[in-house]
C-alpha cells in the first residue's frame, strides 16, 4: 500500500472513530450499529471490516478517544483558567456540568452502560482506564495552579460532578438535577476555605 493510501485509510479509520463516538455517547453502544456508523462517517458499510475486526472492537477504541478528548477539553480549560487567574477546579466544573450536545455527553456517564463488568473485553478495559485516566488529570489539574489541594477533596468534587451530571441526564431528577449541579458548582467555588485551590 502507497504512503497516501496508507494515510486515507488512516484517515478512514480515524474517522469512524470519531463518528462513532459521538454516536455511542449520544444513543447508546447497544442502539446504534455498524450501519448507522458507516453511514454517519459517509463510508460504505463493506469498508467497516478493513478497519475493524468486529463492533466491539470499534466500540473500545471510540470509548478510547472520548475519554482522551475529554482529558484535552479539561487541559484546555485548565489552561485558560489559569491564563485569567481563575480557579481551576471552578472552571472546569462549570464546564463539565455546561450542556453539552449529545455526541458530547461524559464519557464515564454515557458509555457506563455499555462497558460491562468483564475485566478481560477491551470496551471495559477502556473503559476503566478512561476513568482512571480522567480522575487523575482532573486532580492534576486542580493542583496545578500553585495552590495546595487536598486530594481526597477533589475526588470527591469528581464524583459529585460526575454523579449530578448523570442524574441530569437520567432525566428522573427535574429540578433536582439542576439544584444538585447548583450545589456542586456551590462547593468548588468555596475551594478557598477548604484548601482546594
Amino acid at each position: 500500500m502507497g504512503r497516501s493510501s496508507r494515510r486515507q485509510a488512516d484517515d478512514n479509520r480515524a474517522r469512524i472513530v470519531e463518528v462513532a463516538s459521538g454516536l455511542f455517547r449520544a444513543h447508546g453502544i447497544e442502539a446504534i450499529g455498524i450501519a448507522d456508523v458507516m453511514k454517519a462517517a459517509a463510508m460504505t458499510q463493506g469498508g467497516f471490516y478493513r478497519h475493524f475486526p468486529s463492533k466491539e472492537a470499534l466500540a473500545a477504541e471510540a470509548c478510547a478517544f472520548a475519554f482522551t478528548k475529554a482529558a484535552e477539553s479539561w487541559r484546555r480549560v485548565a489552561r485558560d483558567a489559569i491564563r485569567d487567574g481563575g480557579n481551576v477546579a471552578v472552571a472546569i466544573t462549570d464546564y463539565y456540568l455546561a450542556l453539552k450536545a449529545p455526541e458530547m455527553t461524559c464519557p464515564m456517564v454515557a458509555l457506563a452502560p455499555g462497558a460491562g463488568r468483564d475485566p478481560d473485553d477491551a470496551l471495559y478495559r477502556a473503559y476503566s482506564e478512561g476513568v482512571r485516566s480522567l480522575v487523575e488529570t482532573f486532580t492534576e489539574l486542580a493542583s496545578e495552579n500553585g495552590r495546595a489541594a487536598e486530594e481526597d477533596r477533589l475526588k470527591m468534587l469528581f464524583a459529585a460532578m460526575v454523579g449530578s451530571n448523570m442524574l441530569a441526564r437520567s432525566g428522573a431528577g427535574g429540578d433536582s438535577s439542576n439544584s444538585l449541579k447548583q450545589s456542586v458548582m456551590a462547593v468548588a467555588k468555596r475551594g478557598d476555605e477548604s484548601s482546594v485551590h
